[in-house]
């Protein structure tokens, strides 16, 4: 059995925190993810573009996420001089579905944490995809927002792929057949490789999931063929 740690006692989660915490993401999520968005532009203006990402690299997974972290806390900084009702967290511990220590808790990539309740964070997994079909990484950390392991308080979340070769459609395609899910666009990111999941969840809030399919090729935009972008 679990001891209680500092933050559950903290912010002890009834039932109202709960509806609280469901609300807050769902609030939120639109800046969470042009942030997010936004911050990538950056990365790959400014340095990816120079970059050769299929050669043989070690850690480029972690060395991609910690860059894009640091360009959404750079992005977070500038436009809310410091201070926000929420903040930018590079790998924040998941504490809600843990095992018994000296086990570590989950952790999401990024995260936006919740000032009010320190519990409750926007979770986004990122990882490095090869090709529009090489999806098995990918789809592990979709099962583990589908099952409640990520994401335990709120109905909202992110995950990234760093696309390194292929067609952004073919990825889509291929995510929606991994996952047995028809794929949304959102209206919000029409212009942008983006679309959306929704699943039913037993112990957790009902997920809408975020796909963005950051394109990190030779290609000079990721987004949709006839869409534009800028």
């Amino acid at each position: 059995m679990s001891r209680p740690t500092f933050s559950e006692l903290a912010w002890p989660m009834d039932a109202d925190s709960r509806r609280q915490a469901k609300e807050w993401a769902g609030e939120v999520a639109t800046q969470v993810l042009d942030w997010t968005w936004r911050a990538f532009d950056c990365l790959r203006a400014n340095v990816l573009s120079g970059i050769d990402l299929n050669q043989p690299l070690e850690q480029l997974e972690r060395d991609l996420t910690s860059n894009h972290f640091t360009e959404i806390q750079t992005l977070w900084a500038y436009e809310t001089g410091g201070y926000s009702a929420f903040y930018p967290h590079h790998e924040w511990p998941e504490m809600e579905t843990r095992s018994p220590a000296p086990a570590k808790p989950p952790a999401y990539d990024i995260a936006f944490v919740w000032n009010d309740n320190r519990r409750v964070a926007w979770p986004i997994e990122a990882k490095v995809v090869p090709t529009a079909g090489t999806l098995s990484q990918y789809l592990a950390d979709t099962a583990k927002f589908i099952g409640g392991i990520a994401a335990p308080f709120v109905g909202e979340g992110a995950q990234i792929a760093y696309l390194l070769d292929g067609e952004i459609p073919e990825f889509f395609s291929k995510l929606s057949a991994g996952i047995s899910v028809t794929l949304k666009e959102v209206t919000a990111f029409a212009a942008r490789a983006h679309r959306v999941s929704s699943h039913t969840r037993a112990s957790a809030p009902d997920l809408c999931l975020h796909h963005m399919a950051m394109f990190c090729g030779a290609r000079k935009d990721d987004f949709l063929p006839g869409l534009g972008g800028s």
